[in-house]
């Protein structure tokens, strides 16, 4: 009886264990219609556990015991071009709290920093054309701590953008409290158009690429320090540790390179997650290295997309650690998981609610389509992060509650000081929303619900534990 007991018991122990290593998820709604375009979710670590909601047109808002505060904490439509109608990549894109914010007596215990999309005073030529302005620039918090100060407005850099489409956009300090910011390759498609080095009229082969081209700054994840004033303008330093320091004709701010449109990056200790959208073919998930070259426009993930790039200097190109492919028939070719077409990077949960989700990096896919909205929420296990796993990993779709795809566009992640996740999405394609309707945006916090079956197995190997016990005394 007791030989019975230990081989049942260890099955439960073995079966709830494979069971609760990827729960069922529930969205558990925050914000429903508050918000138009949510396209970046972080806090301020200063203890408030407010979450800041990044609105694409412009503005920023405040979630605060569970509601949208009425007045935003900062709004700066105003600064921004003109929406291009219908779709639209530009607009407010990343927001990041300085490492000391909220710590009295500290420098910086009142700044943020914003990266978004300016109009420009010159449209360029027929071969190097500017559509926008890239912006990076720094706030001040006012009086009051949930509305920051319009009129305080430091720029630290600028740096022109081809074409409407891929900006990336991400900003977040380090472990270093150095600022790390990502950047597209300046739009278009297949970085080999007007405005992309070696690109031009009838998408020529062979070129370059911005994002191969290390003396741009498009196509890359970069690194200042925003307390420096060595970098050029004077209004950020770049730090003496950065690769490509002392090279000459190269921009010194360059961490990593050789990314298409890298939507939503993320620290977690000291890796940095970096999402890469692709051309047409492969979404993939990287982890990005100092001085890294991650292959596009080369490749595609891990497939050649044009062989013929010849690129300087000559180095390994780093594979992803993650990627799947568009539902169809080209897709299909690929061998790849079919999923959707535009990664949307996540976080790692670091919550104590759930245990059984930590370590596990949660992210999705913006939809399967451009219409109608029907995004997918993903994961990738412990193993795939600390490089256990074979690489790189097929995605693995998350059973969520009410379905997945989930019927609406998945556009960000984000975590509370807490380390829970929430993710934000929104019905509407159009960057201002549908035009005289309510705001579709929404903010969701990701629960994990225990398998039936997995209760039922817990319920199980109590009860036995307890017969045994009882039989033994």
């Amino acid at each position: 009886m007791r030989l019975a007991y230990l081989v049942l018991g260890m099955s439960c122990v073995v079966m709830a264990g494979v069971e609760a290593q990827l729960p069922s998820i529930k969205l558990a709604p925050v914000s429903v219609g508050d918000i138009v375009s949510p396209v970046g979710i972080t806090n301020a670590g200063d203890d408030s556990n407010r979450l800041f909601v990044t609105d694409q047109r412009g503005t920023i808002h405040v979630i605060q015991s569970g509601s949208v505060l009425p007045t935003p904490f900062l709004d700066i439509e105003s600064r921004l071009v003109d929406e291009r109608p219908g779709f639209d990549e530009r607009g407010l894109l990343g927001l990041a709290f300085h490492p000391n914010f909220g710590e009295v007596g500290e420098d910086g215990n009142d700044k943020f920093y914003v990266y978004y999309s300016a109009p420009s005073a010159s449209s360029g030529t027929a071969t190097d054309p500017i559509d926008h302005q890239s912006v990076v620039a720094e706030y001040t918090v006012s009086g009051d701590p949930n509305v920051a100060d319009f009129a305080s407005e430091r720029i630290l850099m600028t740096f022109n953008q081809p074409q409407f489409n891929h900006n990336a956009g991400h900003i977040e300090f380090g472990p270093d409290n150095m600022l790390y910011i990502t950047t597209g390759d300046g739009g278009g498609g297949g970085d080999d158009e007007p405005g992309h080095t070696g690109g031009g009229s009838g998408n020529p082969i062979g070129g370059l690429g911005n994002a191969q081209d290390r003396s741009k700054l498009l196509g890359k994840v970069l690194r200042i320090d925003v307390a420096g004033t060595n970098g050029p303008g004077g209004q950020y330093g770049v730090p003496g540790d950065n690769p490509f320091v002392g090279e000459s004709g190269v921009r010194e701010e360059i961490w990593a390179y050789g990314l298409r449109n890298p939507w939503r990056a993320r620290f977690d200790g000291d890796q940095l997650i970096v999402a890469d959208v692709g051309q047409g073919l492969v979404e993939e998930v990287n982890l990005v290295e100092k001085g890294g070259n991650y292959g596009w426009r080369i490749k595609e993930g891990t497939l050649d997309f044009d062989n013929t790039v010849s690129p300087d200097p000559v180095v390994s190109l780093i594979d992803p650690i993650a990627q799947y492919t568009r539902p169809g028939a080209a897709g299909a070719m690929t061998g790849l998981e079919q999923i959707g077409i535009s990664v949307t990077g996540g976080v790692v949960y670091r919550g104590s609610e759930f245990p059984e989700l930590d370590g596990v990096y949660l992210f999705g896919d913006f939809s399967t389509a451009f219409g109608p909205p029907n995004g997918t929420l993903l994961a990738l296990t412990p193993d795939v992060l600390d490089g256990t796993a074979t690489l790189p990993a097929d995605p693995l779709v998350l059973d969520v509650i009410g379905g997945n795809p989930i019927g609406e566009y998945v556009l960000a992640f984000g975590r509370d000081e807490n380390g829970e996740v929430y993710v934000a999405t929104k019905t509407a394609l159009a960057a201002s929303g549908n035009p005289g309707g309510a705001a579709t945006g929404a903010i969701y916090r990701l629960v994990a619900v225990p398998e039936p079956a997995s209760v039922w197995l817990v319920i199980v190997c109590l009860s036995l534990s307890l017969f045994c016990l009882r039989k033994k005394h």
